[in-house]
């Protein structure tokens, strides 16, 4: 029996040594390989081909397994993470923050109306829609240009004060300050100051004028957009120049008595459409 047994094996390992030649022939006869293979691979191919089968089959499920496992605990976390941000966020307290935006717009674009201008278009996003926090980014950038648009409207309008001091003399007719006898149109404002007190600009524009401008003596003119513009006289001192670009509140000037004047101040004007308008109305937002 154990000599029987000892037969067998040496048997296989006699077949496992054992190789058989295969002759690999070129088609066009260029030249020929001879390869040896196992016998015993020849002999059971189907076996081994599905042992191997098998094998890249397993690797594979694990393989997909590990990247499986990995994908979900890095999905899981972030939806951890995702829920605990949404916790933190008041829906309710948002929406009302977006209606106070939408009310403070509203009042702004009713003050431009009044002007005559154009108001900002801003749908009501945070009113009485229904939006999740999933949207939050989409009505934030649409609120971000509107408010952007808004800030660039109001940066060629000029409103405000162009030097601190009190009005002394209102948009209209006026007895004549020199001989107080006949009436006068007075086409703008007149602050009272001393010389030497700055002036600013009131809108982002350009200079047309700077220079003498008979009774309006030294003169700015700025132009903006909008078909706005302002004009500054009787200044003691000029410190810009045409063609030159001016900011908000950038000192382009000195309060002066140049010109027609019975003393320092600053007389100021705002043209639209070429037409004399009353300053008082932009001094400030209502």
């Amino acid at each position: 029996m154990f000599k029987l047994r000892s037969d067998l094996i040496r048997k296989k390992f006699c077949m496992i040594k054992q190789k058989t030649s295969v002759l690999f022939v070129n088609s066009e006869g260029k030249s020929n390989k001879v390869v040896q293979i196992p016998t015993q691979i020849i002999l059971h191919w189907k076996k081994y081909i599905t042992i191997l089968g098998v094998v890249i089959f397993i690797l594979i499920s694990v393989l997909s397994l590990m990247i499986y496992q990995a994908t979900s605990t890095h999905y899981k976390e972030k939806l951890v993470q995702a829920n605990h941000i949404k916790s933190l966020i008041d829906l309710d307290k948002l929406k009302k923050s977006f209606r106070s935006i939408d009310e403070s717009v509203l009042k702004i674009n009713q003050s431009l109306q009044k002007r005559g201008l154009a108001g900002i278009a801003l749908k009501n996003a945070g009113g009485e829609e229904n939006f999740e926090i999933t949207d939050i980014n989409e009505i934030t950038d649409y609120y971000n240009s509107k408010i952007r648009s808004l800030e660039n409207t109001l940066d060629i309008i000029p409103i405000g004060v162009p030097t601190n001091g009190i009005i002394t003399s209102p948009f209209g007719y006026r007895e004549n300050p020199f001989t107080g006898f006949n009436t006068e149109l007075h086409p703008g404002l007149d602050f009272k100051g001393n010389i030497g007190d700055p002036v600013r600009a009131t809108a982002l524009g350009i200079v047309v004028f700077a220079g003498d401008r008979g009774g309006y003596g030294n003169c700015i003119i700025i132009k903006h957009k909008g078909d706005f513009s302002t004009l500054f006289g009787h200044l003691s001192q000029i410190n810009v120049k045409v063609g030159q670009t001016v900011k908000i509140g950038e000192v382009i000037g000195e309060i002066g008595s140049t010109g027609r004047s019975t003393g320092p101040h600053l007389h100021y004007e705002i043209s639209k459409n070429n037409e004399k308008i009353n300053p008082l109305e932009y001094t400030k937002i209502n």
